[in-house]
């Protein structure tokens, strides 16, 4: 066994965990893990096919794309931030692993629960590879699960599609850099506009440990067509969905929130240097309305909302405090401003809108059939929705806590809004944007 000398020589010989990925380490909780990840639901297929051997076998094949998959967090200090550091051998019968779902899709979802609500040991890599069986008549699926330290919401999809076929990279992702008088302009008046944001007003008391899950599948065209109709965004379609959803099926919570819900929004500031291993998003606060107005009406006004996430100035802002700011500041006080502005107090939902692959893609030969994201919740925040298009499909993936929210009559209605909304016809013809 390693002396205490060599243990933390080791830790300090490791990668330095990068602010905007620890801030996910110092939120943590018991009652909160920070998981996200996917679940990838496969098309039936006959045999022995994506036996437990053969993903070992396909993720050891691509070990070397992923780095984190090999490496844990070292010892943890009071003042310095912590490190990864390389495992001499990897427990594979943990970290890929198998179920077999009792009721389908049912059990599938029951499954990604138990999961999301059982923190990762903090001794061995931060990532988790359940296959099920049974998740459909003669189907399986696969729920990968990461921590939050180890990647955001899309740097998940990057490092999953290594394990899909053909390999392809996803368009629009990464932008150059801005320039330093424009990143310093922005940033400045961001800073300024968080500041005067304020907090979240009414809360909704959730602390439960539990987590339900529910997912809907869209039609991706036609969720186009009712952004493009209502010259809105897909975006703001999302957001508006969820809060009908809330609204309709929990009037509770809109009383309890007087009318009004702060949704985090996740934004992309990936650059060209950014790697999948890491976060590279900042969020923007939304306030949508919660008193059962039309759905036409809601949408034109969250796209009115939503019009600070097409300004960078909050994101950039936003990014500089994750990426920089919490790197100037010793540890302790790095994590307190974390637990401090991340929760409760500044959001009661979180709502993420990604973009995902447009042809159809495979493992080992098994086709996809639909995708959907798995979200963490934040500490007292009882719902985080995100939402991924895959193929012609939009996946929602409904994270809850049960004691606030029922995950399936959620999911239901916003599959059920989305089918009976009127359109109006619009004049422009162009593809409306994410």
């Amino acid at each position: 066994m390693a002396d205490g000398g060599s243990t933390h020589r080791a830790a300090r010989a490791g990668v330095v965990v990068p602010s905007s990925d620890g801030f996910f380490l110092q939120v943590e909780t018991a009652a909160a893990p920070q998981h996200v990840g996917g679940l990838v639901v496969f098309e039936p297929s006959e045999g022995d096919a994506l036996s437990l051997e053969r993903v070992t076998e396909l993720v050891k094949g691509e070990l070397d794309r992923l780095p984190r998959f090999r490496q844990r967090l070292g010892p943890r200090s009071r003042w310095r931030r912590q490190r990864w550091i390389d495992v001499a051998e990897i427990d594979w019968s943990w970290h890929v692993s198998e179920r077999r779902s009792a009721d389908g899709p049912a059990g599938v979802r029951r499954i990604i629960a138990e999961l999301a609500e059982t923190p990762m040991p903090r001794d061995r890599p931060l990532w988790r590879l359940v296959m099920v069986r049974d998740a459909a008549p003669g189907a399986s699926a696969m729920i990968l699960l990461l921590h939050h330290a180890v990647a955001d919401g899309i740097g998940t999809v990057i490092q999953a599609l290594n394990l899909l076929r053909p390999r392809i990279e996803l368009p629009g992702l990464r932008s150059p850099a801005p320039g330093r008088a424009k990143l310093l302009g922005a940033t400045i008046a961001g800073l300024a506009q968080l500041a005067t944001d304020g907090g979240a007003g009414a809360r909704l008391d959730s602390g439960s440990a539990r987590r339900e899950f529910a997912t809907a599948a869209l039609d991706l065209s036609a969720v186009r067509r009712a952004a493009s109709d209502r010259s809105v965004r897909v975006t703001d379609v999302v957001l508006g969905l969820v809060a009908e959803a809330v609204a309709a099926t929990h009037p509770e919570v809109a009383t309890r929130l007087r009318g009004r819900m702060r949704v985090a929004v996740p934004l992309m500031v990936r650059d060209s240097g950014s790697a999948a291993e890491t976060n590279a998003t900042a969020a923007v606060m939304v306030e949508v309305p919660l008193d059962g107005r039309p759905f036409d009406e809601l949408v034109l006004e969250i796209s009115r909302r939503t019009g600070r996430l097409r300004t960078p100035s909050r994101a950039v802002a936003s990014r500089f405090v994750m990426a920089t700011g919490l790197r100037a500041l010793p540890e302790p006080l790095a994590g307190w401003f974390a637990r401090t502005v991340y929760g409760r107090r500044f959001f009661h939902a979180i709502v993420s809108n990604m973009p995902g692959s447009t042809l159809p893609l495979s493992m080992d030969g098994i086709t996809i059939a639909s995708v959907y994201p798995i979200l963490p919740l934040a500490p007292g925040s009882p719902i985080a929705a995100g939402a991924l298009s895959w193929a012609g499909s939009l996946g929602i993936g409904l994270a809850t806590d049960p004691a606030v929210f029922d995950a399936d009559v959620l999911a239901a209605r916003m599959a059920h809004v989305l089918n009976v909304s009127p359109h109006r016809p619009h004049e422009r013809e162009e593809e409306t944007r994410t």
